[in-house]
């Protein structure tokens, strides 16, 4: 059985954040704050990143499919997307939320009581949150990722049957993308092989909306 190389890009914060899993088990990722330069950069960053391999030599991959930015996340899917298709590999699309609510369980696992509620501020004074439930299968989506006003969020909250964690997401997001190529994995490893084309952006709010 060949060695399983895993790669997760994030692009839904103003950086860019990388992580790949290679051949021997270990991990290396890396972000650089590149801002409006993310579109210009992408594509030679990832290929700086994944020397040695070939794209060829991938099992999978991985993205981040927001809440966040509008153009970075965009940008991001659509670049997983065209090269899981090219290469004919499973792509993983993982909630940005998911990933940071992985993050607080990773870094603190005795002190996560309950469920992991996680929050992001989104645009016009609103939130992105989500709730997710830790399990032998990895996360499960109690409440999926919507957009809410933190007063309504707190009654939600509030009304949660269940023990919760808190988490916000703070402003850098792409140091999540090692939990973003975690949360792919564990997937991998109980069978799933997800087509791209199932790999939506998530945006959450229109750029435009007033």
């Amino acid at each position: 059985m060949s060695a399983i190389v895993g790669l997760a890009i994030h692009t839904c914060g103003p950086a860019l954040g990388l992580a790949l899993k290679d051949a021997m088990g270990e991990i290396r990722h890396q972000s650089w704050p590149l801002g409006r330069d993310l579109s210009t950069q992408l594509h030679s960053l990832l290929l700086e990143f994944i020397d040695p391999y070939n794209w060829t030599e991938f099992s999978f991959l991985a993205v981040a499919v927001g809440p966040g930015g509008f153009t970075g996340t965009r940008l991001g899917v659509v670049t997983a997307r065209t090269l899981a298709q090219q290469l004919e590999i499973p792509l993983f699309g993982v909630s940005s939320l998911a990933a940071v609510a992985q993050r607080t369980l990773g870094a603190s696992p005795g002190d996560v009581q309950g469920d992991i509620a996680v929050d992001m501020q989104a645009q016009r004074e609103q939130l992105y949150t989500a709730i997710y439930r830790p399990t032998s299968r990895g996360l499960e989506v109690i409440q999926p990722d919507q957009v809410r006003s933190p007063a309504d969020w707190e009654v939600a909250l509030k009304a949660h049957p269940q023990p919760l964690t808190r988490a916000t997401a703070g402003e850098n997001l792409a140091a999540t993308v090692v939990q973003v190529l975690a949360l792919a994995e564990g997937g991998w490893n109980r069978g799933d092989r997800p087509d791209w084309a199932t790999v939506l952006p998530y945006y959450g709010q229109h750029p435009v909306d007033r």
